[in-house]
């Protein structure tokens, strides 16, 4: 009896499974196909070749601290990050910080942004070209001046904008005053991921794992609670005396008149796709940007 009531046990479980999947395959097929495209863009980012540097007359040097604010040591972990950066993306990513009263020469943002696109220019700075894509910051250090100034060119101007500007010097403000290397290491944080989510780059294993399977988990779960409501409730279930009652109703047309508003939109550049403060520098460049002070 003991061996019968087992092998009949695992026969209802083996039909309770059979006809769980059946039930639900078109979902399973659903999330099979997920998978596989996730993973084929995973491989894909890993396999199809990076464009190489096209622009060999911009110096190697990315971190410039005039300012002296970072340490040696400093110096060269924000090179490293910024090199494997700018392999991954394909943009030059530069550094700059100064210590200079630029308010002697005129007002304080025209003064920062002619400094860090004529610093982008004359460097020849450009993954892809001379003046190509690439970003620089421009930290200022002087006593009551404080403030970074970000430049834009190439394809990270048509891509950012003054949103993701703003973005890009609120996480360097949050860190800077009290550590500037971290405040500089968010800086190129904030840029790949910004830039990282509007060109696409090549998707992290896990998220081809997790999105699969929380999907199903979704899914069961909803599903049970339908059912579980299907079993429980019914036409009557909420009326009194188990009765259903009607209301006398109608509708009462009264006027035919119709109100129309134009409804204004804002035209600010935060809103846009890319372009952010686009201007020309003083070489005739189309460069992006903004700042602020601290």
């Amino acid at each position: 009896m003991g061996r019968q009531k087992r092998k009949m046990d695992k026969d209802i479980k083996k039909e309770a499974l059979r006809q769980y999947i059946h039930y639900f395959r078109f979902w399973f097929i659903g999330i099979l196909v997920l998978a596989v495209v996730l993973a084929g863009l995973f491989i894909a980012g890993l396999v199809i070749p990076k464009a190489p540097r096209k622009n060999q007359e911009a110096p190697q040097e990315r971190v410039f601290d005039y300012a002296d604010v970072l340490t040696d040591e400093e110096e060269q972990q924000l090179r490293e990050q910024i090199a494997k950066a700018e392999r991954r993306h394909q943009i030059d990513i530069v550094l700059v910080t100064i210590k200079e009263d630029v308010e002697q020469n005129g007002y304080w943002e025209t003064q920062m942004m002619n400094i860090a696109d004529d610093f982008y220019d004359e460097n020849a700075f450009g993954y892809d070209r001379v003046h190509g894509d690439g970003i620089l910051l421009l930290d200022n250090w002087y006593e009551g001046q404080e403030g970074s100034w970000l430049s834009t060119c190439g394809r990270v101007y048509e891509s950012f904008s003054t949103r993701d500007i703003d973005r890009v010097l609120d996480a360097v403000y949050e860190k800077v005053e009290e550590n500037p290397f971290e405040g500089y290491k968010a800086y190129v944080d904030e840029t790949c991921r910004l830039y990282g989510n509007k060109v696409g780059v090549s998707i992290p294993l896990g998220v081809i794992l997790v999105v699969p399977l929380a999907a199903a988990l979704i899914y069961a779960l909803v599903h049970l609670r339908q059912e579980k409501a299907k079993d429980t409730t019914t036409a009557t279930s909420f009326v009194e005396g188990g009765k259903p009652r009607m209301n006398d109703s109608r509708d009462e047309f009264v006027r035919k008149n119709v109100v129309t508003r134009r409804i204004q939109t804002s035209s600010s550049g935060g809103g846009r796709s890319g372009g952010g403060g686009g201007h020309r520098s003083s070489s005739g460049v189309r460069h992006g940007g903004g700042g602020r002070r601290r």
